[in-house]
């Protein structure tokens, strides 16, 4: 009976879902959890995802999970390629999250990974996000992946949309994306801050934990 109770034992361990490969994992103590993807060429403790992981983590008891994305490449369509492993890393994520013991899942991207994040709530219908988190949120030369294209697109769940309002392509490019703003699509400018949000770490996380206040009531 012991044989039989540590081979069914070993048997779960190895069917257990593990995280993608160098994503950075912090055990939350709530049901909630964020999966956050960095922009290109860059890595899961970069500007914009950084301060967010950590702090949604400390001060809200979220697990949070920020992805290694797909590495530096020349040209968008070498992205485009990619976004069917992103999609298997944000799916492999979410079981993950479930596993232990999370509910609410919410998603974040910052540049490019917004828009391949973006992506991937549009070609994964039946997903398991509650709202969607866009930082830096661009137009690029990709009809998978750009940003603001697919932003219009994106149905049944709630959106923060914010960027560094001294960026003029990301001022531009908000500004493109006013018409979708409603109940449900909030814009947020980032006053003085550049692409990454440098200098504005703190009004940028207090912005998001101030909207993610809304799914408590829920």
């Amino acid at each position: 009976m012991r044989f039989i109770l540590s081979v069914l034992f070993f048997s779960l361990l190895l069917n257990a879902q593990n995280l993608p490969k160098d994503a950075l994992y912090l055990k939350g103590a709530s049901k909630n959890a964020i999966i956050l993807a960095h922009g290109k060429g860059q890595h899961p403790k970069f500007k914009v995802v950084e301060p967010l992981r950590i702090a949604l983590n400390e001060d809200l008891d979220f697990h949070t999970v920020s992805l290694q994305m797909p590495k530096q490449h020349k040209n968008y369509e070498a992205y485009d390629k990619e976004q069917d492993y992103v999609n298997e890393m944000i799916n492999k994520t979410v079981v993950f999250l479930k596993e232990n013991g999370v509910e609410n899942i919410y998603l974040a991207g910052h540049s490019l990974g917004a828009g391949m994040t973006s992506a991937y709530l549009l070609e994964n219908k039946k997903n398991s996000i509650k709202a969607f988190i866009a930082v830096g949120c661009r137009s690029i030369n990709s009809k998978r992946l750009s940003c603001t294209n697919n932003m219009a697109k994106i149905k049944n769940i709630k959106v923060l949309d914010i960027w560094g309002d001294a960026n003029k392509e990301d001022k531009d490019e908000a500004s493109k994306r006013k018409s979708l703003v409603s109940k449900d699509y909030k814009q947020v400018a980032m006053l003085n801050a550049n692409h990454v949000l440098d200098g504005a770490n703190e009004f940028f996380v207090e912005e998001v934990e101030s909207w993610l206040e809304q799914f408590d009531e829920d």
